[in-house]
């Protein structure tokens, strides 16, 4: 083996580990960012939307502030109209568990039943919040 062989895989492994360093914490940087982003109510989200925006146009105040206002009516628009569907898709979704239950035996349907109220409970709970104690 050439003696600088050694010095090349070198720098190889510190390059590769490197990189592979780098992509796990852009990785944990992006969920998190995601995370946040999710959880972090409405207002959250408009802010993030209007920085990004900014980051990728180079907006000034004025634009900011337009672009902030259209974002949080578009926001309210899509509260308003999923509050509007909520119930409908309520609807469906009661009938399609009960023509599911209809081919259950028994024992599936108990099952099915639990099943079925857990997801309505987390459904629940995603749109009202934790239920205090």
């Amino acid at each position: 083996m050439p003696k600088n062989a050694k010095a090349i895989a070198g720098v190889l492994l510190i390059f590769i580990l490197g990189a592979v360093t780098g992509a796990l914490v852009t990785h944990m940087v992006h969920q998190r960012n995601f995370a946040a982003f999710m959880h972090g109510g409405p207002r959250m989200r408009e802010e993030f939307i209007v920085t990004e925006l900014n980051r990728e146009l180079q907006l000034d105040d004025r634009q900011q502030g337009l672009i902030r206002g259209i974002v949080q009516e578009t926001h309210a628009a899509i509260r308003e109209m999923r509050g509007q569907m909520r119930p409908k898709v309520e609807i469906l979704l009661e009938q399609g568990n009960h023509r599911i239950s209809e081919i259950l035996t028994p024992a599936q349907q108990e099952k099915f039943l639990k099943l079925t109220a857990e997801r309505k409970a987390h459904r629940n709970r995603e749109k009202h919040g934790p239920m205090p104690h």
